[in-house]
């Protein structure tokens, strides 16, 4: 028995041995008459897809159609996608196909004057951008190349593949995601972010936005792409600007103009959440990064303490205490309040604070050292000033810049006078959490913006304190 079953086996494998030389035998001519195929309709394709399957052959389109010249420029696919760039596939083909690819990459890739594939089209197109096969395909499954097939009626209705063909009279198009044309025509590389970054407020001079925690500001410094050298890629909030923001439309003038991409004017550290002032033009560039450099624009913080806040010297005027305690021997003066207190299971002596801050410098890790050094209570999820305590880190760092006032980059200048007479209105609401108004004393007209705390806030509190509460009583 054992015999027989060792005979089936063998038998077994000779067939699939002889199959596979039967296959290899008739490949030449199974190749020879697709490639014959491909010749008589100048339109052979690997794979179809959906897409391909709307585009007509082209050996069935007329002579007039074959021969017109394409003079249109398509617009942008219409589902959040800007084309940046376009390439013309000749009319004639590409007679110096042979100058680019070997004989052997010809036969391979099925590479004709008239029909290459997309890949190939590239770099043909655009050599220097596309030096490689590789780099070619890495723009199309980076989903960066687009097709506007000559009758498609003027659209990219067609995303790249590495199995595409791309034919004359086509239209090849790069495309960048994000919110403007202004940014994508000016060259400014960026994509739809992978995280969300509300606008709390924007005009054609500044934008304020809601920062998640967890993001950086900007890149490390000397590298673009992260890897074994640092850095954070595309994750920053300056990457992401140019896919929120809408473009300035200010007149363009030598003083002022619009900036290539947003700009930040001041950062919050990695693990801090909320507003951070974004300046859209040049002048207001100049003017907000002034304000804060001068300590004008006033910043509020919400922050959940681990423990008690000890103030040793306080007034307490009106519930504020002060903190004036240098940092790297400079100046550093931080206002700060009690909002609520809590019990908790696992805060220094069984509480947790809420507390106001107000800082009046901006030192290095001022809010959080000044907590946890002069106050005795460091801000809870402070990996790096509160080292103890394990058990409080897994939400993350409970600091929030909820509320910041500026004077306005445009409304204070002389022109921008003018267009704020003729709002005839003292102050402008412009939604919730937004105030544009101008002071009776001083006249200066100023930005004030206040979001409401993170979810995570008001939920940690109310967690801590009724386990704390339910231990009690459990062991009353």
């Amino acid at each position: 028995m054992m015999l027989l079953n060792r005979g089936f086996r063998l038998l077994k494998i000779a067939s699939v041995v002889l199959t596979a030389q039967l296959c290899m035998s008739l490949a030449p001519a199974i190749t020879k008459s697709l490639h014959s195929k491909h010749i008589s309709c100048n339109r052979w394709q690997p794979l179809k897809s959906a897409a391909t399957d709307e585009v007509t052959n082209h050996a069935e389109e007329t002579d007039d159609a074959t021969s017109s010249k394409v003079d249109h420029i398509p617009g942008s696919r219409g589902d959040g996608y800007i084309v940046t760039k376009t390439y013309d596939v000749p009319l004639e083909g590409f007679p110096s196909l042979s100058d680019v690819f070997e004989p052997s990459d010809q036969e391979r890739l099925q590479l004709e004057v008239m029909n290459v594939t997309l890949p190939a089209a590239l770099m043909l197109l655009d050599p220097e951008k596309y030096p490689t096969q590789s780099r070619a395909r890495k723009a199309i499954r980076q989903r960066a190349i687009c097709i506007c097939r000559r009758n498609s009626d003027s659209k990219f209705d067609e995303l790249g593949k590495v199995i595409a063909r791309a034919y004359p009279g086509d239209i090849i198009g790069y495309q960048q995601r994000g919110g403007s044309d202004y940014y994508s025509v000016q060259g400014t590389p960026y994509r739809l972010p992978a995280f969300d970054v509300p606008v709390i407020f924007e005009d054609d001079h500044v934008a304020i936005v809601n920062k998640p925690a967890g993001i950086v500001a900007y890149r490390a410094e000397g590298n673009r792409g992260g890897g074994s050298r640092g850095g954070h890629g595309r994750d920053t909030l300056i990457s992401a600007l140019p896919a929120v923001l809408k473009p300035s439309n200010i007149p363009i003038t030598d003083e002022n103009y619009p900036m290539k991409r947003p700009q930040p004017v001041h950062r919050l550290d990695r693990p801090t959440s909320g507003l951070v002032v974004v300046a859209k033009t040049k002048l207001a560039t100049v003017h907000l990064s002034q304000q804060f450099e001068f300590r004008k624009a006033q910043k509020t913080y919400m922050a959940i303490l681990n423990g008690s806040p000890q103030q040793p010297n306080s007034d307490n005027e009106d519930g504020w205490n002060l903190i004036d305690h240098d940092l790297e021997d400079k100046s550093a003066v931080t206002k700060w309040k009690v909002l609520q207190t809590v019990k908790s299971l696992h805060g220094n002596n069984g509480v947790l604070t809420l507390v106001e801050l107000k800082p009046k410098t901006g030192r290095y890790h001022q809010l959080r050292r000044h907590m946890a050094w002069v106050c005795k209570a460091p801000i809870v999820g402070d990996a790096t000033y509160d080292e103890d305590n394990m058990r409080l880190r897994k939400r993350g760092l409970f600091l929030c810049s909820n509320e910041i006032t500026i004077e306005h980059p445009y409304y204070n200048t002389p022109s921008g006078r003018e267009e704020w007479s003729q709002l005839k209105k003292d102050t402008l609401n412009l939604g919730e959490g937004c105030l544009l108004e101008e002071d009776e004393e001083s006249g200066i007209v100023t930005l004030r913006v206040r979001i409401d705390l993170p979810k995570k806030f008001a939920s940690f509190l109310m967690h801590e304190d009724a386990r704390a509460n339910k231990f009690l009583n459990e062991t009353e």
